[in-house]
């Protein structure tokens, strides 16, 4: 613990110095608050000029070290042992004085801190102001000079108007200009009065050239008044041959020559595009060559074809989700300007999807009428110009649909279906149309998906072919070869009039088996009647999904591409139920149905655990169609129902009580180790038997 005496004796003797000077210095003379203040203000700012930061900054912490040591002190001596007494408490006092002292250094301090920092900041401001004033400056001139350079380089690029004017070759403008304008002996060496002696020879070249041009067309309108009195003369003689015509019409009745009606088509046909044209043309000469059921039309409107071939430009007035193919076209032209200014004002989005699915105003319809009725089929082709490929939809022409299974036959979203191997329409064959769904936002399936909204077809390779378009990379052309002709189109009809005629047979089959008009209670394969015990109790059109989802048509399932049709016989005898499902391929006759059976008796049993179903399967579709092209599906029924009665009878028996007796005549039930069931009807003589396959 340190006593005052040891306390004393440390302080400096320059504070003790300061206190004594203080005393004996002469008192100032007496000022006004505001004088002292102004001078104390002008004495710290010199002082804050002449002294040292860094020196102030070393005070600064050596007055804090002071004022922690003079703290440190008084506690001390306040927690000694004589604190109350008067001497304690003089040095107290002392030492307080002492650290007032040090706080007043500080506050000096601080305040010629802050008198530095704000020198600074005006300072600092000064500069600022200065390299503003600097920065403007130098903006000013630089935009000067840019300026100045801009007006040099457009004196520099300053063209005259006599420039432009393409002048003769300098050989040719001395070789055909006289010499009172050539002057060669001085615009040989002078370019410039060699350019202004062009410039004359080509002024009076005008000159000549404007006074043949008003010649030519005096010319011009005398031989057009000469025109328009020969269209008046011929114009007078169409009322007269209309007149003409009028009076032969009995006379081409009677002979049987519709001369007008042939014009008119001639007329509309001519408004045909290309691939249309083509297609009329080359189907109405095989029709009148080789098949005389075969007959060619043209729809649509005229007016509007007639105006996009004045235009070139085929409108696209429909909208996305539908329409009536167009607006009414008004015929003023007030109302032309509207609709055109409208059509500026669309989306240009929007009207590039409408133009994809907006078809040529003309199309072109092939009827084919069957060989055995009066039905027939027609098949209505258009184009697209955007899409670039043709499209066909087919329809029925005086036939009615009857019955729900067989009404799937005649569907006409899939009666042309697989016609050609790949080929279901399902997207389009012109390689370009991807790119153009990628411009528009759509993607193929919702192309088609519109397509099919809209009723508009579908885009066939073998359309394609008929019209005479052939893809090549991403673009398309029209093919002229007449070998060509030859080829597709007599190939590509009789493949439409088959399938066309074995549709109409394949429906006559299934609504036969659907209504139960065909007799089921006889087989006679071998012309020997033979006595059916089980009935046909349902025959029903099934789905692909419900196809697949039977769970006995697996082994048919990747023979069958989802465009083929599928039915579902149930046969019945006492309590057993056999469950046939048939697969109708797309091209029959060509391919046979495929049966698939599923037995419920005594559980369920299918062609993958038992291996007698395997047979009756077997036996069921070994059935050609060629041989049985009208009764191919009554003869598979009964086949199936012959082999299930011969199971019935030939398994009963193992069953008590027996339900099924025999009444088949066969020679053994069962034979080899594989127990074979005599499903095969075999001739006996006047009668037929059973036996082993």
């Amino acid at each position: 613990m340190v006593n005052k005496t040891d306390s004393n004796d440390r302080e400096p003797t320059d504070k003790k110095r300061r206190k004594t000077t203080s005393v004996t210095e002469p008192s100032p003379t007496k000022l006004s608050k505001e004088e002292i203040y102004t001078s104390t203000i002008a004495f710290e700012e010199q002082e804050a000029a002449k002294r040292s930061p860094e020196a102030d900054s070393k005070l600064f912490h050596a007055t804090c070290d002071e004022l922690r040591k003079l703290f440190d002190e008084i506690a001390t001596q306040k927690k000694g042992d004589g604190a109350a007494s008067e001497e304690v408490k003089g040095k107290i006092a002392e030492k307080r004085i002492e650290g007032s002292l040090a706080f007043v250094a500080l506050k000096k301090l601080n305040r010629l801190d802050k008198v530095r920092i704000r020198d600074g900041k005006e300072a600092l401001h000064k500069e600022k102001l200065r390299v503003d004033s600097n920065r403007l400056q130098l903006q000013n001139l630089l935009y000067e000079a840019d300026h100045l350079r801009k007006e040099v380089q457009r004196c520099y690029l300053f063209k005259s108007q006599d420039e432009e004017i393409e002048l003769v070759p300098v050989e040719e403008f001395y070789e055909k200009a006289p010499e009172t304008i050539s002057r060669p002996e001085k615009t040989k060496e002078d370019e410039h009065a060699r350019r202004i002696a062009r410039l004359e020879w080509e002024l009076q070249q005008r000159k000549e050239l404007d006074a043949l041009c008003k010649e030519l067309h005096s010319s011009k309108a005398k031989v057009g008044g000469e025109i328009v009195s020969k269209t008046e003369r011929l114009d007078s003689l169409a009322p007269r041959l209309k007149k003409l015509l009028e009076a032969t019409r009995p006379l081409q009745e009677a002979l049987d020559m519709p001369i007008e009606k042939g014009w008119e088509i001639q007329k509309t046909v001519r408004l045909l595009v290309q691939p249309l044209y083509m297609l009329y043309a080359n189907v109405t000469a095989y029709g009148e060559a080789c098949d005389a059921l075969l007959s060619t039309s043209v729809q649509g409107d005229e007016e509007e074809a007639r105006q996009i071939e004045l235009t070139g430009n085929l409108e696209c007035e429909s909208d996305d989700e539908g329409g009536d193919g167009g607006e009414q076209r008004e015929s003023n032209s007030r109302g032309s300007y509207n609709r055109r200014k409208a059509s500026k004002q669309q989306d240009p989005m929007r009207q590039k999807r409408r133009a994809l699915v907006k078809p040529h105003p003309l199309s072109v319809t092939i009827v084919i009428r069957s060989k055995e009725g009066k039905e027939s089929l027609a098949l209505c082709f258009r184009y697209f110009p955007s899409a670039g490929f043709v499209t066909a939809k087919c329809s029925l022409v005086d036939f009615e649909v009857a019955g729900v299974a067989a009404g799937d036959i005649m569907s006409q979203e899939s009666i042309l279906n697989e016609l050609f191997e790949d080929d279901n329409g399902e997207a389009s064959p012109n390689p370009k149309t991807k790119f153009q769904l990628q411009e528009v936002g759509l993607d193929m399936d919702k192309f088609m998906t519109i397509m099919k909204e809209k009723d508009l077809g579908k885009p066939y390779k073998w359309a394609q072919e008929l019209c005479g378009i052939e893809f090549v990379d991403s673009g398309e052309k029209f093919l002229a070869a007449s070998d060509k002709w030859q080829k597709t189109i007599p190939t590509i009809v009789k493949a439409i009039r088959t399938r066309w005629e074995a549709r109409l047979r394949l429906y006559q089959q299934v609504h036969e088996l659907e209504t139960g008009t065909v007799d089921t209670t006889i087989n006679l394969e071998h012309n020997n009647p033979i006595r059916i015990s089980s009935t046909l109790l349902q025959w029903t059109a099934l789905s692909y999904a419900e196809y697949a989802g039977s769970g006995v048509t697996t082994k048919f399932i990747e023979q069958s591409n989802g465009n083929d049709l599928y039915f579902r016989a149930i046969v019945t005898r006492g309590s057993a139920k056999l469950e046939c499902y048939i697969c109708v391929p797309c091209g029959f006759p060509e391919s046979a149905p495929l049966w698939s059976l599923s037995l419920n008796w005594n559980g369920k049993h299918s062609a993958a655990d038992n291996a007698a179903i395997r047979e009756m399967e077997s036996w069921t579709n070994s059935l050609e169609s060629a041989k049985h092209p009208k009764t191919i599906l009554s003869v598979q029924l009964k086949r199936a129902m012959s082999c299930f009665d011969i199971f019935l009878e030939t398994e009963g028996p193992f069953y008590s009580p027996a339900e099924f007796t025999q009444d088949k005549t066969y020679l053994k039930a069962f034979r080899g180790r594989a127990r074979a069931r005599p499903f095969r009807i075999a001739s006996n003589g006047s009668s037929s038997v059973f036996t082993q396959i």
